[in-house]
C-alpha cells in the first residue's frame, strides 16, 4: 500500500506543476538521519572526508551532468575532487597535472595559535570554487595560507572539464617557457644586495628577455634549521629583475616587503601569532623553469594565491582573488574561459594613503589610523563572493573588498560593477561625511577585531540583497541593502548591529560565529556560521550554527536548526549550500579557510556532506491547511514522508519540491477554496493508500 501513496503523492504534485524529472542525476545515498533542533531532517551523504582523514573541508559543491561535484581541502596530500555516481556512492576524480601536483611541500613552526611543527602540501586549497560555464565545468584551487608571508604558495590554478577531457586553463606549464639546469649561484647571503644571481651556462639568451617572469626552481630541504626533513623536496619561486645570457638576477618574495635573497634553507617570522614559514636551499644543479604570462599559474604572479569566487555575469565568467599581500587583490574575467583580463587595478584601485583618485591624503583626513610606513600598501588583499543581483532595476553584479591596517581604514568595502566599471557603494569615500551604513565597515570600521571586517557572503531574500558579514569579535552580523546605492543608510541591520530596533543578537548570541555563510532555499534564509575563538578570549568552542529565517526582512522569524555541528562540536564551519536534484545540500568542515595545519579543534572530524531530508514540523504545509492539524490522513501521511520517501531519491525530491513551493500553494488554496475543497476530497479518497 506504501508503494501507491508513493504513485499517489508522485501523480498529485505532478498536476499541481512541481513535479520535476530526476531519475538519471546521480543522487548520493543516506548514510546517517539526525533530526535536527527545529524538527527537520537531515541526512549525512558522505563519508568523513570521503574516506580520507585529511580531507577537513569541502570547499566547494556543486551539480554537473547529473553528478554532485565536492572539491576538499587537504594540507597533507594536496586537495581532492569527488562526485556522485549513479550507484549513489563517491567516486575520486583524478587529474593527471592537476591532483597529482602533490610532491613539493611546505615546512611551518607554531605560532600561538597553533601547536605542532607541520610539513603541508602547498595545493592544499583553503578556497576554491566550482562553476559551470558554457557547458563546461571549471575548478580554481588555491595555493597558500592567509598571512603577509607566501607559506610556499605557487599561486591559484584554474582547470576546465567539458564532460570527458580536463584542460589546464590558468596552470603551471600552460605553455612552454624555459627550463634548465642550475650551474652557479652567486650574491646569495645577506651581505649583499637584496637580488642574487642564477646562472645556467649553457643558455645564450637575449637580454631580459625573461624580466617580470618568475623562476621555479625544484629545491630540497637540508634540515639545516632543524625543524624540517632532510632531503625532503621543496620548491622555491623567485621574481626576475633582469637576465644576461646566462644568468638572471632574482629577487626573493616570500612576504610582501623587501627582503634578502638567500639560497640556503632558512625560516622566516610569521605574523604577530601566526607560524614561522621555512623556504628550501636552492643549490647548483637543481632543476628549474621560468613561467611567464598571464596564463600560468596565478595568473603570472604568486602572490595570486586563491580565487574566492567564480560567478557568470552577461555570458562572461568571473574570478575575485585572494590573499595577495604584496599588490592587492584583482577581479579578472573571461569571455571564452581560456583569455582572462583584469577588470580592476590592484588593491581594486585604493592604496593607504590615497583617495580613490591617487592623491595623497592628509594625516588628519585619514578614515583610519595614521600609519605613514603602510603608506602606498594595498588596502584590500581579498575580494569576497560574488552575486548578480537585480536591486538597482537592473541586474548588477556586486562584491565585497576587505581592509588592512592603514590610512584608509579596516572594514568591509562594497563594489558595484557599472557597465565596465567597478565603482565603490560602501567606503570612506563614497561621499564627502563620515556617518552612515555606506561608510566603510559599513560605518564600523574602528579597530580589526570590531570592525565589520568583509561582506563576505551574498544571498537574495524578500527581494532584497543581504550580505553575511565577518566580524572576528563579538560575531556576525547580517544586513541588507533595497537600493545598491551609495546613500547614507542605504544598508540596514538584521542580525547584530544597532541600526534596526531590537535586532537579532551579534553572532546569533554567539561571540565565536564570527562569519555567516547565507543562502535561499524554499523561501527561506538560511545562515551556515563559522566558529573561531581565537578573538573571544578563546572561549569555548561548541561547533557551527545553522539558523534559518522566514517572514519579511524587517519582522525575521529566527530559528535555530543546529547550535553544535549537528552532535559534532568539532565542525567549525557550514557553508557550500547548495541545490541539487530539488534537495538542499550544504558543507560541514572541521577547518576553517584561517587556520593553519594545527589549528583545528583537537579530534577534529572530517568534512562531510548534509542532506535536508524533511523541513521542520511546523513549516507552513498546504495538506495541512485543506485538512487540518488534527486530521489522522495527516499523521499518517507524515509518516509515509519520513519513513517512505525520505528514504528514496525520488521521495526525497518529491519532498524538497513540495516545500519549496509550499507557502505559494497554500495560498493559492487559500484564495481558491474550492480548489482546497477539492484536495481534501482528493486526499480522503487516497487516505488507505498511506496506511
Amino acid at each position: 500500500m506504501k508503494n501507491y501513496a508513493l504513485l499517489f503523492l508522485g501523480t498529485l504534485l505532478f498536476f499541481m506543476g512541481i513535479y520535476e524529472k530526476v531519475h538519471s542525476q546521480n543522487i548520493p545515498q543516506a548514510l546517517e538521519t539526525v533530526t535536527a533542533e527545529d524538527g527537520s531532517v537531515w541526512e549525512r551523504v558522505s563519508a568523513p572526508g570521503f574516506g580520507n582523514a585529511d580531507n577537513l573541508a569541502v570547499v566547494s559543491l556543486l551539480p554537473f551532468q547529473d553528478s554532485l561535484y565536492a572539491v576538499t581541502r587537504n594540507d597533507e596530500t594536496g586537495f581532492e575532487i569527488w562526485r556522485t555516481t549513479a550507484a549513489g556512492d563517491w567516486e575520486q576524480v583524478s587529474v593527471a597535472g592537476l591532483t597529482d601536483n602533490n610532491k613539493f611541500f611546505g615546512f611551518v613552526k607554531p605560532g600561538s595559535f597553533n601547536t605542532t611543527d607541520a610539513k603541508y602540501n602547498l595545493m592544499q586549497n583553503i578556497w576554491g570554487d566550482l562553476i559551470e560555464f558554457k557547458g563546461s565545468l571549471y575548478l580554481a584551487v588555491s595555493s597558500g595560507y592567509q598571512g603577509s608571508l607566501l607559506y610556499g604558495s605557487i599561486g591559484l590554478e584554474i582547470w576546465r572539464f567539458d564532460g570527458t577531457t580536463w584542460q589546464a586553463l590558468v596552470a603551471p606549464g600552460v605553455d612552454s617557457d624555459e627550463a634548465g639546469t642550475i650551474t652557479d649561484i652567486a650574491d646569495c647571503s645577506e651581505d649583499d644586495d637584496l637580488t642574487a644571481r642564477i646562472s645556467d651556462d649553457t643558455k645564450t639568451w637575449e637580454t631580459n628577455a625573461w624580466q617580470n617572469c618568475i623562476l621555479r626552481v625544484e629545491a630540497a630541504f637540508t634540515n639545516s634549521t632543524g625543524l624540517t626533513e632532510a632531503d625532503a623536496p621543496g620548491l622555491r619561486l623567485l621574481n626576475i629583475v633582469s637576465n644576461t645570457v646566462t644568468a638572471l638576477t632574482v629577487q626573493q618574495d616570500e612576504k610582501a616587503g623587501d627582503e634578502d635573497t638567500l639560497c640556503e634553507e632558512h625560516q622566516i617570522a610569521g605574523d604577530p601569532g601566526r607560524p614561522a614559514h621555512i623556504v628550501p636551499a636552492i643549490s647548483i644543479g637543481d632543476a628549474y623553469s621560468i613561467v611567464c604570462g598571464e596564463e600560468e599559474q596565478g595568473f603570472g604572479e604568486i602572490w595570486n594565491k586563491s580565487i574566492v569566487d567564480l560567478e557568470v555575469f552577461n555570458g562572461e565568467l568571473y574570478a575575485t582573488v585572494g590573499l595577495n599581500y604584496v599588490d592587492g587583490s584583482r577581479i579578472w574575467k573571461t569571455s571564452d574561459g581560456t583569455a582572462w583580463v583584469p577588470t580592476t587595478d590592484y588593491s581594486l584601485g585604493l592604496f593607504h594613503g590615497f583617495d580613490p583618485d591617487g592623491n595623497p591624503i592628509a594625516d588628519e583626513d585619514c578614515p583610519g589610523p595614521v600609519l605613514p610606513e603602510r603608506n602606498g600598501l594595498p588596502v584590500s588583499s581579498s575580494t569576497t563572493h560574488l552575486v548578480a543581483n537585480d536591486i538597482t532595476g537592473t541586474l548588477t553584479l556586486f562584491t565585497g573588498g576587505t581592509g588592512t591596517s592603514g590610512c584608509n581604514g579596516r572594514g568591509a568595502r562594497v563594489l558595484r560593477l557599472d557597465g565596465d566599471e567597478w565603482n565603490y557603494i560602501v567606503d570612506a569615500f563614497v561621499d564627502e561625511n563620515a556617518t552612515g551604513t555606506n561608510e566603510n565597515g559599513f560605518g564600523v570600521n574602528d579597530d580589526f577585531q570590531n570592525s565589520n571586517f568583509q561582506a563576505w557572503t551574498w544571498a537574495q531574500y524578500d527581494e532584497l540583497l543581504f550580505s553575511g558579514i565577518v566580524r572576528l569579535q563579538g560575531g556576525c552580523r547580517l544586513m541588507y541593502t533595497a537600493t545598491g546605492a551609495t546613500d547614507d543608510g542605504a544598508w540596514v541591520y538584521v542580525v547584530g548591529g544597532e541600526d534596526t530596533p531590537q535586532p537579532f543578537p551579534d553572532g546569533f548570541g554567539d561571540p565565536n560565529n564570527i562569519a555567516a555563510n547565507i543562502y535561499t532555499y524554499n523561501s527561506a534564509l538560511y545562515v551556515g556560521t563559522n566558529v573561531n575563538n581565537a578573538f573571544n578570549d578563546l572561549a569555548p568552542i561548541d561547533g557551527a550554527d545553522i539558523w534559518r529565517a522566514t517572514g519579511p526582512a524587517g519582522d525575521l522569524s529566527w530559528t535555530r536548526v543546529t547550535g553544535d555541528g549537528f552532535g559534532d562540536q568539532t565542525i567549525i564551519e557550514f557553508s557550500e549550500f547548495i541545490t541539487f536534484a530539488g534537495s538542499l545540500y550544504l558543507a560541514a568542515s572541521g577547518q576553517s579557510p584561517a587556520h593553519f595545519p594545527g589549528d583545528e579543534q583537537p579530534g577534529a572530524s572530517a568534512a562531510k556532506v548534509y542532506r535536508l531530508a524533511s523541513e521542520a514540523p511546523e513549516r507552513s504545509c498546504p495538506v495541512a491547511f485543506v485538512l487540518g492539524d488534527a486530521a489522522p490522513e495527516l499523521a499518517a501521511m507524515r509518516h509515509v514522508r519520513d519513513n517512505v520517501l525520505a528514504k528514496a531519491a525520488i521521495g526525497r525530491t518529491l519532498i524538497g519540491q513540495y516545500y519549496k513551493t509550499a507557502e505559494r500553494l497554500t495560498a493559492i488554496l487559500d484564495a481558491h477554496p474550492i480548489l482546497g475543497r477539492a484536495v481534501k476530497t482528493a486526499i480522503h479518497y487516497a487516505a488507505p493508500l498511506f496506511r
